[in-house]
């Protein structure tokens, strides 16, 4: 299905979240909330924010973190998300869509349909597969199969179970002093599917991201799309 998609050239996630939702009072769920750093910046909003995730690891460490005012926490994916029928404004996806299992998706599209108001919102952000990062990181962490299959799921049981589809695309811009700062930080990640440390920090990664960065200074630009989708048509898969 085509939908209208307009361009809002260099930006961050937060700005293009501020243009769609209004979220003053609105329950709201972060799936796949990672750390959590979405989850307060929706409750700085004034949402009341449900984060989950499954990843057991991550969820240790939300549930040991300092709290966060306005949110709470639950281990659990998306696919079971322990809220009432209609119950809920908005759900929201940052990077977590294409880390779902895509035989899961029905299952994931039809949970947030059953939890969403009548006029409730599905707002989905993903980063797209090209661009000279994701030249760097496709040696070790080759995501374009699963962001991919992520945006055909949205589009064949997302778009057409809502009244109202806007697409935006974007970038982001992302600086790095050195090699050492960009591979400390995926080295770093406690979720780290797939690649190892070893692999990020091999000579071809490396002799990459100088090559690509050096021009620059290191700083890149990566392309987004955020997908914001509203007025629920009915509680289930059509």
């Amino acid at each position: 299905m085509q939908n209208s998609i307009k361009n809002l050239g260099v930006t961050t996630d937060l700005e293009v979240l501020d243009q769609c939702l209004k979220l003053t009072d609105q329950f709201v769920i972060d799936a796949g909330c990672g750390n959590m750093h979405l989850s307060k910046a929706l409750a700085e909003r004034g949402a009341h924010v449900l984060a989950i995730d499954p990843d057991p690891i991550q969820a240790e460490k939300n549930r040991q973190a300092k709290t966060i005012t306005n949110v709470g926490f639950t281990e659990t994916g998306a696919d079971q998300i322990p809220v009432e029928n209609q119950s809920v404004d908005g759900v929201v996806f940052s990077y977590s869509l294409h880390h779902v299992p895509s035989d899961l998706y029905p299952q994931v599209f039809g949970e947030c349909l059953r939890i969403l108001k009548p006029e409730g919102f599905l707002y989905i952000i993903e980063p797209v597969a090209s661009g000279d990062l994701n030249e760097v990181m496709r040696l070790f962490h080759d995501e374009a199969q699963v962001r991919a299959l992520a945006q055909q799921a949205i589009d064949t049981h997302g778009v057409p179970n809502f009244a109202s589809t806007e697409v935006f695309e974007y970038k982001l811009a992302k600086q790095y002093s050195s090699w050492e700062q960009f591979a400390d930080g995926y080295a770093a990640k406690s979720f780290n599917t797939g690649y190892t440390e070893a692999q990020v920090r091999s000579d071809a990664v490396r002799e990459r991201f100088i090559a690509l960065g050096e021009p620059t200074q290191f700083a890149f630009e990566s392309p987004m799309r955020a997908t914001w989708l509203q007025g629920p048509r009915s509680t289930r898969i059509a």
